[in-house]
């Protein structure tokens, strides 16, 4: 709008380019049929129609924006209008309509209408600026804006506090899901699989897996033309803000990648409240350290099984840079290390009378001039190929004895050692339970005196508690010794590889966690589950193999 009003310039003029304003948000409490747009509408409309002091020029609606503060697209074109001076005059229903915030509302009361010439009316608040000083307004329309603000503030709290609470509950109150679900039509606060596009995910989580970097399985995703999560949501009409878009069509990216692959929905566990409001007034947010998030297992389906995206998480913590000219990191990079100082063993080529040798080298040892430990690529896959085969085996054949034994395991020898060990306690409980029962009766009958009695009868309380905190860790120890038997799943997890014959990066994955490279060509091999391993082969009598399994020493054995 132009115009050639100048609302500084003292005028006589009695029409007032007026504009309506009307605003609702149900974040803020506002009562709904009541404050709608409509009646709001209406009620201003009908004010203003007898009243030819009111030239109606435009309206100006917010709807769904809360009065705490004026970020507020309606009301910033309102105010363009009225810094121009194609309107000087703002009919409202109430002062809580035009805002709830008491400090901005005042600011504009006192400060910037009158300078801008601008006149407000509140209809049902029987407020007007023109004279405002004469109906005695001055003391009570900023009390009214106080508690509009106080309300605010209430309200704000009040919801904070309830989607904090179904945050718990493990209701969905984010408005923004994740790419592969969707809101369960029935019910907005569970999420369901989007069936159209969950494989996409999975095949990311496999391609990481498999070794592909993150731009690389973006590249691939675009490669094979499926939309982005941007354009798939637009594509089934989900609006979606795009401003970060760099072209007209939002393709994969490397960050995308990353975000889907770190995102514990997947595993079926839902994440909320990573941000909060700084405050009530204010649209900016916080981010909050990852131990304040609101974690809540088992809210929905997972698309990823947990053990795949744990594994997955581990393999992006290893992950190690990919060399120039590759799509996938190296099959052994982030699991060797040295087994002096612990750092990740990096490859680095070798050419001997024009032949290339690949070696991984410790490079920390070699900068600092100590003696270097490397190993050959060739030994070190050999190694744990041949490591592999032997727990496999060894899996079949304590499976086999498991199956056979005459006993079950709560009756193996370790529970049966702890049993033993129960049963004394108890025994030793008890006796000295009755002795001090019979302490009284010595104390009545005048064997013993008071001083006596308390003095001995403390002394078996002491003994009886000492037995009773043993049988506690005794019967823990045996709840764990069960346990390892019960939860021997390496058992079954290296049994699917007894016909292993080569290498790949998602099966050391699943079953290494890394391998220690000492001087003179020594490795120690050492696998997930290792303290369950070793549980199960010493409760068979077995548990000088694994020794044999896990270690390589290329001193003693011939180089492969």
């Amino acid at each position: 709008m132009t115009t050639d009003y100048n609302p500084r310039r003292k005028t006589n003029q009695t029409i007032y380019r007026t504009a309506i304003y009307l605003r609702l948000s149900r974040d803020d409490g506002d009562k709904y049929e009541s404050d709608s747009i409509s009646n709001q509408r209406k009620l201003i409309t009908d004010y203003i129609e007898n009243k030819p002091e009111f030239c109606l020029v435009d309206e100006y609606v917010d709807d769904g924006y809360s009065g705490s503060n004026f970020e507020r697209p309606a009301w910033k074109q309102l105010y363009e209008d009225l810094e121009c001076g194609a309107v000087n005059c703002i009919v409202v229903k109430d002062l809580s309509r035009f805002g709830r915030n008491y400090i901005e509302v005042g600011r504009y009361l006192q400060m910037i209408f009158p300078v801008l010439g601008v006149r407000l009316v509140a209809i049902n608040d029987n407020f007007d600026t023109l004279n405002e000083w004469q109906n005695g307004d001055a003391l009570t329309v900023p009390m009214k804006n106080l508690i509009n603000d106080i309300y605010c503030k209430d309200i704000s709290k009040k919801i904070t506090t309830q989607l904090e609470a179904m945050r718990r509950r493990g209701e969905c109150v984010s408005p923004c899901i994740p790419y592969g679900y969707k809101k369960n039509p029935k019910d907005h606060s569970k999420i369901i699989v989007d069936e159209t596009v969950a494989g996409n995910v999975k095949q990311i989580f496999i391609w990481k897996l498999e070794g592909y970097s993150d731009k690389v399985i973006a590249d691939k995703l675009n490669e094979q033309g499926i939309l982005s999560p941007f354009e798939y949501q637009t594509s089934i009409g989900n609006y979606v803000s795009g401003n970060f878009k760099k072209s007209d069509k939002a393709q994969w990216a490397r960050g995308t990648v990353y975000n889907i692959l770190h995102n514990e929905w997947y595993r079926g566990t839902m994440v909320q409240g990573k941000q909060k409001v700084l405050d009530y007034r204010s649209k900016e947010r916080l981010l909050l350290p990852k131990e304040k998030w609101t974690r809540v297992e088992g809210t929905h389906e997972a698309i990823i099984e947990p053990e795949l995206f744990d594994m997955v998480q581990e393999i992006m913590e290893k992950e190690t840079r990919i060399a120039g000219g590759k799509t996938q990191v190296e099959l052994l990079s982030g699991f060797l290390f040295c087994g002096e100082c612990g750092r990740q063993l990096i490859l680095q080529p070798s050419y001997y009378k024009g032949k290339k040798y690949n070696y991984y080298t410790c490079k920390d040892c070699r900068d600092d001039g100590r003696k270097t430990k490397r190993v050959s690529e060739k030994k070190a896959y050999a190694a744990i190929l041949n490591a592999i085969q032997k727990m496999a085996e060894l899996a079949v054949r304590m499976e086999k004895l498991i199956d056979e034994a005459d006993s079950l395991p709560e009756q193996s020898r370790e529970v049966t050692r702890l049993d033993g060990q129960l049963v004394q306690l108890q025994e030793e409980m008890d006796r000295y339970a009755r002795i001090k029962s019979g302490l009284y009766e010595d104390y009545k009958c005048g064997i013993l005196s008071r001083e006596e009695y308390m003095d001995y009868s403390q002394t078996y309380s002491s003994k009886i508690n000492s037995a009773r905190d043993a049988m506690r860790n005794v019967a823990e120890e045996r709840r764990r010794a069960i346990a390892n038997f019960e939860e021997a799943k390496w058992i079954k997890t290296f049994k699917k590889y007894r016909n292993i014959t080569s290498l790949e990066r998602p099966i050391l994955a699943e079953l290494l966690e890394q391998v220690l490279v000492y001087p003179g060509g020594r490795m120690e091999i050492e696998f997930k589950d290792s303290n369950s391993i070793e549980a199960t082969l010493e409760a068979y009598g077995y548990n000088e193999i694994i020794e044999e399994v896990v270690i390589y020493d290329s001193r003693i054995r011939k180089a492969v």
